[in-house]
């Protein structure tokens, strides 16, 4: 301490010990010597000037210590003050700090070394707590996109490639955990946007005790040596992928060592293990006989010093099959600057196949000179400058003409191919190949092939040869994928294409043209009566006669079967198409004789125009299609323009088709049964089962409104099924009510009467109701006949026959049926069609075909029934004429099966005979 102007100083004893001074010796004006000449006048300073502010000090400096060291110290100052406030004296300590200043001192030093060692070695150096986090680096700002201190603690972690992060941080958490030297190699992301390849090293400072004080490690850029160590890798991978490609065998021979190296491919080539060793006398021994002089020439001489390549080619055989192979050999010598060889380097590659081919390849051209005598080919070859041809001896022989200017050639050469031939190989394209039609001189044709190539400015060189015989067949094979076999006509794929290819060219022209599709009504009656022979034969007139009466312009085709196409292109007036179809059905009409038969052969037509009625090929053909079914329905033989409501009327067809499905499956169609009347007793004989459709929104509907469903073949036969199943559960429960048994007819569609196992499927419905086969009778329209192939028919019947059904014939006179089938088949019921019966009052034709009816039915012992019986004056001439049965509104409606069982059950009788309906009550009556 001391007083206000720094005077009268007292030193305490602590300051004399460490200075080494008796105490009481130190004063304020000898405090000075015992410290260090170089921070004296410091000292003494901050002094001075603490004591002119009458402010604090501190200051550090070096005082001598009692062991004639100097040591660094810590002085501080601070005045005190009297009650007034003035300084009255210095109060001050001084404080040992060498060991904490040398730290200090150790530390800047160590950092300014960091720092040089990082600016002369260009690495990045960083420190690590035991932990691993970074406390300090120098010179990451300088490789990283980081600056300094994002790299602390884990941030240097962002700075990595993703793909190598979590690899890094596994590695340094392992060195952390095991306290072992970190190594690893990743990628950073520079401040240019690109990663570079860095190499990361860190060894452990550790403590006395052996405890991890720090990590101090260092990153170094390697990515120049990375780049050229993929560069080399990729290099070297390159290389041995080529030389596994090409089989190419290398061998390295070095005179120094002795050191003798076969590859893989070089060993494999010779047959030889991969341990065999190889040397001179050994690889002598595998070179064939002949070629061992010449392989010690070029290859185990010592060469020429100038570094050439020798090569050579030899024979060799294989050690372990002693197969004979060809290879090719190659060497090099390396000297060293005394000129003595050193070093060997070649290969060696397996050229048999090479040989194989280049002897085959002479071969081939001996048989390209004998081909060309005897295949009539010709070798040629074209001056362009003087456009002169020299051709091969046989070309007179082929052509009629030999060597001469191009243009002798010319006239031969049909008129629409002397261009192609005039301007072959003008362009300098290269190879090129044509095809011409050729006129000999004696007149006859040919088709000729020319392939040529262009060897150089003004030269050409080629072969012509005779393809007459390919073209004969491509014209053959073309007539048969394109003409239909029977007629020549264009078949259907050509039609279907040339449909298509007209209504493209149409659209560009806007013009239009018709298409009528034709179709031979009842053809099936010629091949059933006259055999398949006359069929074909009615085929091919009717296709000439179609030739003859459209326009040559016009296209003619059979569609398939009996059905035949003509496109009737841009025809001249309105309504011609109509002309041309009414011309074709008259023609068509006339006579046709085969086999002494004469008969005329009817057609239905319809009719489509592009593009008001489609405007590409399958829309044309739907429409043409649409009007020909209308044609057919209205009575075939005719014609039928096609008409938007044509379509329509196709489109409610399949509207209700869709609709009928929906019923069955409602279960909305169920059987009415109407009675059939013995005219004899007027007792019931049977009822026949028709098929009525409960509408939700229409009401009870007969077939007359749901018909067209039955010519859907697998729709029909689900309503006949159905229809059936129903009628067999009336039956069962009429007898479960005691009511008395009786047959019930079922109408079969032809579609049912296809399938074969019509007669098992009735004969299983009736088992599962404990129904007799007696109870029911079966009623097939004469279109069976039409519809179905004869050998089916035949055994469709029989089968029905022999499981003990009655086989009834219904509509007979208004189908397709003949006596003939009277007598062929098992028929034991006719029934004669409403039409007959309803003028058989007053039409004498009528009743004489009714009456010839009955009776060829009585004696062919058939039953015979008249349907639509409406007046008791019909019922009465039809028992004269001997009529067994009756059926139709006289006696009652189809009825529901409740109603049909109370008209069984409650039926009223006048002396044995049924009373006419309209003498029942409503409740009899079905309605």
């Amino acid at each position: 301490m001391s007083r206000a102007d720094g005077s009268g100083g007292v030193y305490n004893r602590a300051w004399h010990d460490f200075v080494g001074a008796p105490p009481g010796t130190i004063t304020f004006d000898t405090w000075a010597q015992w410290v260090h000449p170089d921070d004296r006048d410091r000292a003494q300073l901050a002094w001075r000037r603490a004591l002119s502010a009458q402010d604090g000090y501190e200051i550090d400096y070096r005082l001598r210590h009692h062991s004639g060291d100097y040591r660094w110290v810590t002085s501080r100052g601070s005045p005190t003050y009297d009650a007034r406030g003035c300084v009255e004296g210095w109060l001050g300590t001084t404080i040992d700090i060498d060991d904490r200043k040398k730290a200090e001192l150790l530390l800047a030093l160590s950092e300014q070394r960091y720092r040089a060692l990082h600016e002369a070695g260009d690495m990045v150096l960083w420190i690590a707590q035991p932990d691993g986090r970074v406390t300090d680096q120098w010179g990451w700002a300088s490789i990283a996109a980081q600056e300094g201190d994002e790299f602390r603690d884990w941030g240097w972690l962002s700075a990595l490639h993703p793909e190598d992060r979590a690899r890094i941080v596994a590695r340094w958490q392992a060195s952390l955990l095991d306290g072992s030297t970190y190594e690893g190699q990743f990628r950073i992301l520079t401040r240019s946007g690109e990663y570079r390849w860095v190499e990361a090293r860190a060894v452990p400072l550790r403590s006395d005790d052996g405890s991890i004080r720090e990590w101090v490690g260092k990153l170094t850029d390697i990515h120049a040596r990375v780049v050229a160590q993929e560069s080399l890798r990729a290099s070297e991978e390159r290389l041995r992928l080529a030389v596994e490609s090409t089989a190419l065998g290398i061998w390295d021979v070095d005179f120094i060592t002795g050191r003798r190296e076969w590859n893989a491919q070089a060993r494999a080539i010779l047959g030889l293990d991969g341990d065999a060793s190889i040397g001179r006398d050994s690889f002598r021994t595998l070179v064939h006989p002949d070629d061992r002089e010449e392989i010690e020439r070029c290859f185990f001489a010592d060469g020429p010093n100038d570094g050439s390549v020798y090569r050579g080619e030899c024979r060799i055989l294989r050690a372990d099959t002693g197969e004979e192979r060809w290879v090719a050999a190659t060497g090099r010598t390396f000297f060293d600057t005394c000129g003595r060889p050193v070093r060997k380097i070649g290969t060696v590659r397996d050229i048999t196949e090479q040989k194989k081919s280049l002897h085959a390849l002479g071969d081939s051209e001996r048989r390209l000179r004998l081909a060309l005598q005897a295949a009539r080919m010709i070798a040629w070859e074209q001056d362009l400058a003087t456009d002169f041809v020299t051709r091969s001896d046989n070309a007179m022989s082929i052509l009629g003409i030999g060597s001469g200017p191009v243009e002798e050639i010319l006239p031969f050469i049909h008129a629409g191919d002397r261009r192609i031939r005039r301007d072959f190989l003008r362009s300098p394209d290269g190879a090129e190949m044509i095809e011409l039609r050729y006129l000999r001189p004696d007149g006859q044709q040919l088709w000729l092939a020319v392939r040529g190539e262009r060897v150089d400015d003004d030269r050409l060189v080629g072969v012509t040869f005779d393809i007459t015989a390919q073209k004969q067949a491509e014209e053959k094979a073309w007539r048969m994928a394109s003409l239909d076999g029977l007629t020549g006509l264009l078949n259907r794929a050509s039609l279907q294409e040339t449909l298509e290819s007209i209504c493209a060219g149409m659209t560009e022209r806007a013009s239009s043209f018709s298409l009528l599709l034709i179709d031979l009504d009842h053809f099936k009656d010629v091949n059933d009566t006259l055999g398949h022979d006359a069929g074909d034969q009615l085929l091919a007139e009717v296709g000439a006669r179609l030739r003859r009466t459209v326009r040559a312009s016009d296209v003619v085709a059979r569609f398939g079967g009996d059905e035949f196409a003509v496109l009737v292109r841009e025809p001249p007036a309105a309504g011609y198409a109509e002309t041309v179809a009414e011309r074709i059905r008259t023609v068509l009409l006339e006579p046709f004789v085969t086999r002494g038969r004469t008969f005329a052969t009817r057609a239905s037509i319809g009719i489509a125009t592009f593009p008001q009625d489609g405007a590409n090929a399958k829309d044309l053909l739907k429409s043409a299609d649409i009007a020909l079914y209308r044609a057919k329905a209205e009575g075939r033989n005719r014609f039928v323009t096609y008409s938007p409501g044509l379509r329509a009327a196709v489109e409610d067809r399949i509207a209700l088709v869709e609709d009928v499905r929906r019923a069955l499956r409602a279960g909305e169609i169920v059987p009415f049964y109407q009675p059939k009347v013995s005219l004899a007793s007027g007792g019931i004989v049977g009822f026949e089962a028709l098929a009525r459709w409960h509408h939700p929104q229409r009401g009870l509907l007969t077939p007359a409104s749901f018909g067209v469903a039955f010519e859907d073949p697998e729709l029909s036969r689900a309503l006949g099924g159905q229809i059936l199943e129903r009628v067999v559960a009336d039956m069962r429960r009429w007898l479960d009510q005691g009511l008395p048994p009786v047959q019930v007819a079922i109408n079969v569609s032809p579609a049912e009467f296809s399938d074969r196992r019509l007669a098992s499927a009735i004969k299983e419905a009736l088992a599962r109701c404990s129904i007799p086969t007696a109870s029911i009778e079966v009623e097939i329209t004469e279109a069976v006949f039409l519809d179905q192939m004869l050998a089916d028919v035949v055994a469709t019947l029989e089968d029905l026959h022999a499981a003990g059904f009655s086989i009834a014939l219904d509509d007979f006179g208004t189908g397709y049926a003949s006596l003939s089938h009277l007598k062929a088949f098992p028929i034991n019921h006719i029934k004669i069609d409403k039409g007959f019966i309803q003028e058989i009052e007053r039409g004498e034709a009528d009743e004489a075909i009714v009456s010839a009816v009955i009776h060829l039915g009585h004696r062919m012992k058939m039953q015979i029934t008249a349907e639509g019986v409406e007046t008791l004056s019909q019922a009465i001439r039809l028992q004269e004429l001997g009529c067994d049965n009756a059926q139709g509104y006289l006696y009652a409606t189809a009825m529901s099966s409740p109603d049909a069982a109370a008209f069984l059950a409650r039926l009223p009788r006048q002396e044995g005979r049924v009373i006419p309906a309209s003498a029942w009550p409503a409740a009899f009556t079905g309605s």
